[in-house]
């Protein structure tokens, strides 16, 4: 592992099987996920409203009822789940109580195909079975204290005794839910094994962007559970989904939606679903895990079970759902929409689902990974050994590296030093992590700021782990004093001339050029230097920078030069004994002197 010296596993959630960061598929038996429905088509755990049209099976309420003005139950079957010492299939099931006021008051909700009525909570019913005339007649559950054909009410196709509609304790609710969340859960962490085809089939260039209206087309692997799993944008992204090969009970089709990132409240806008029907609907099953809230806006109709235990599904759409309904909630049509008027939610079709289920898990996500620093010279790339770094965990909430005060991040492990591949790295868990450099290597100076991150380790790059790459600059040479010697002569002879009288400017406004007035002037170097016997006049200690010299004076009978300013001199670390010689010309007689 590079930068073995400071490597070490500082969490210890290592995945059982492998090496931290490697990801686990665990096979998974989930078999029937509605199994414990008791054949119910719906199943809810709270309370459902059925607002229109009809269901062509049995329903299973587990809180209140509320229904519209006509509703059908059982319109096909009445199912398969008959109460002990009952001769008739309980078509509809209560948990809970009938709600008469939040019905349509003229509302009608039959009970057909000779299936049994339940109602676990019969307070504020009557169980009717004989009419205003006393005769005998098929049984009606009615407002406690109304007439037999008074609105709202249930009516039965048979006569059942009041004995047996009051009846509870048949379904555990509660349990059953819980052990459906568990299913959901257990399915949401199938791994997909359906690739997303376009209109052409071929896949996806992008698996996990769906552009909207899309053309989708999926084909199934025969005597296999298939698993697509979408987001919530995906699905409504799916114009048409193509089925290239049918569902069967060998080959089912899991479609795990995470809701997410919509807050978990889904609005449904469904699919044109071509290639399947109600034959294959019991081999499809849309599990939503994360869903607390679902409504179906619209779209095309629905083939396959909605399995949604944590949610309210609100169904809005005309089209008919074909295939079993397991939510904790059920409002299929509102009693009054936007106008005001009922909804048209379509109709319940009764295609069980009817296969067992077995996929991989997806890969366990990594809970650790490898953060890593890596040294470098700033000029040649090559790596550095001997910096010090420090590393350290954001958990004060507040950006950046905080290492003192009241509430600093925390430190992980001591500190770590470079080998000769420049590497610092560790091991550890999720999260967001900070190398601070806290000493360079020889000759090189440390960087301001010395700190390098953030680095966020999470589970989607754990496994190849987060990096940066610290440059460091070497410690400059120490600054040279420099000297600048000036040789002065006679332009024609030669001769050195004694008198001649410099002064040195350093260059500190950027501006080409010497300029000694105005309201940024170069700047002034000590006082001015004469030439001496020999002609010359040094000046010493000259910081590296860039310098002129302006002639102020001239030896007895020479002029100035046009221009008294030469330069510009540099004086740095390569060179900084600079040696000048200049030349004046004699004056014309009774003119010369100095200038």
């Amino acid at each position: 592992m590079a930068g073995a010296a400071c490597s070490g596993v500082l969490a210890t959630a290592v995945l059982t099987g492998g090496t931290a960061g490697a990801a686990v598929r665990v096979p998974v038996d989930i078999g029937n996920p509605v199994a414990g429905s008791n054949g119910f088509g719906v199943v809810t755990e709270g309370d459902a409203t059925l607002g229109s049209t009809e269901a062509e099976g049995p329903v299973a309420v587990g809180g209140d009822l509320t229904f519209g003005q006509g509703y059908n139950v059982a319109l096909n079957t009445a199912g398969t789940f008959t109460a002990p010492g009952d001769t008739h299939p309980t078509a509809l099931l209560l948990g809970g109580a009938v709600n008469y006021a939040g019905s349509a008051p003229s509302g009608v909700l039959k009970v057909l195909q000779d299936g049994y009525l339940k109602v676990g909570n019969m307070a504020g019913s009557d169980a009717l079975t004989q009419d205003a005339n006393g005769a005998s007649v098929n049984t009606h559950v009615v407002a406690d204290g109304a007439a037999y054909d008074s609105t709202p009410r249930i009516e039965l196709t048979t006569q059942q005794t009041a004995a047996s509609v009051a009846q509870s304790g048949l379904m555990d609710f509660t349990s059953l839910f819980s052990t459906y969340r568990d299913r959901s859960d257990t399915m949401a962490g199938c791994a997909s094994n359906v690739t997303l085809l376009d209109g052409n089939g071929d896949p996806l260039p992008d698996q996990s962007s769906v552009p909207p209206g899309s053309d989708i087309k999926i084909a199934l692997t025969e005597g296999r559970t298939n698993v697509l799993r979408l987001t919530g944008e995906q699905l409504n992204n799916i114009g048409v989904l193509t089925f290239l090969d049918a569902p069967t009970s060998s080959t089912p089709l899991l479609i795990d939606v995470d809701t997410t990132g919509s807050g978990s409240n889904f609005t449904w806008h469904t699919p044109t679903m071509a290639g399947v029907s109600g034959d294959q609907a019991p081999y499809i099953l849309w599990n939503f895990p994360d869903a607390t809230d679902i409504t179906i806006a619209d779209g095309d109709e629905i083939e396959g079970t909605v399995y949604a235990p944590r949610a309210t599904l609100t169904d809005l759409d005309a089209s008919n759902i074909e295939g079993d309904i397991i939510t904790r909630e059920l409002v299929a049509g509102p009693l009054a929409g936007s106008s005001g008027d009922p909804v048209n939610a379509g109709e319940i079709h009764y295609f069980p689902f009817d296969a067992e289920l077995q996929c991989d898990s997806t890969p366990t996500p990594p809970t650790t990974g490898e953060v890593t620093v890596v040294k470098k010279d700033a000029q040649t790339s090559a790596t550095l050994a001997g910096a010090q770094f420090a590393l350290w965990q954001e958990t004060n909430g507040t950006t950046g590296l905080q290492t003192s005060g009241t509430n600093p991040d925390t430190q992980v492990g001591a500190s770590c030093t470079t080998g000769g591949d420049g590497v610092c790295a560790r091991e550890v868990e999720i999260g967001t992590y900070y190398w601070q450099e806290t000493a360079a290597p020889d000759g090189y100076e440390l960087p301001d700021p010395a700190v390098f991150g953030p680095l966020v380790l999470t589970t989607a790059n754990a496994e190849a782990g987060v990096s940066v790459t610290a440059a460091d600059a070497k410690t400059p040479e120490p600054l040279v004093p420099g000297t600048i010697k000036v040789l002065k002569t006679d332009a024609k002879t030669g001769r050195r001339l004694p008198g001649a009288v410099f002064q040195p400017w350093l260059e500190t406004n950027g501006v080409a050029g010497l300029q000694t007035r105005g309201t940024n002037p170069d700047t002034r170097v000590g006082s001015g230097c004469a030439t001496d016997t020999r002609g010359t006049c040094t000046f010493d200690s000259l910081d590296p920078g860039t310098y002129y010299l302006q002639e102020t004076a001239v030896p007895e009978g020479y002029v100035l030069p046009r221009n008294p300013v030469t330069g510009p001199y540099v004086i740095d670390g390569d060179d900084h004994d600079v040696t000048v010689t200049l030349a004046n010309e004699r004056g014309e007689p009774d003119k010369g002197g100095k200038g």
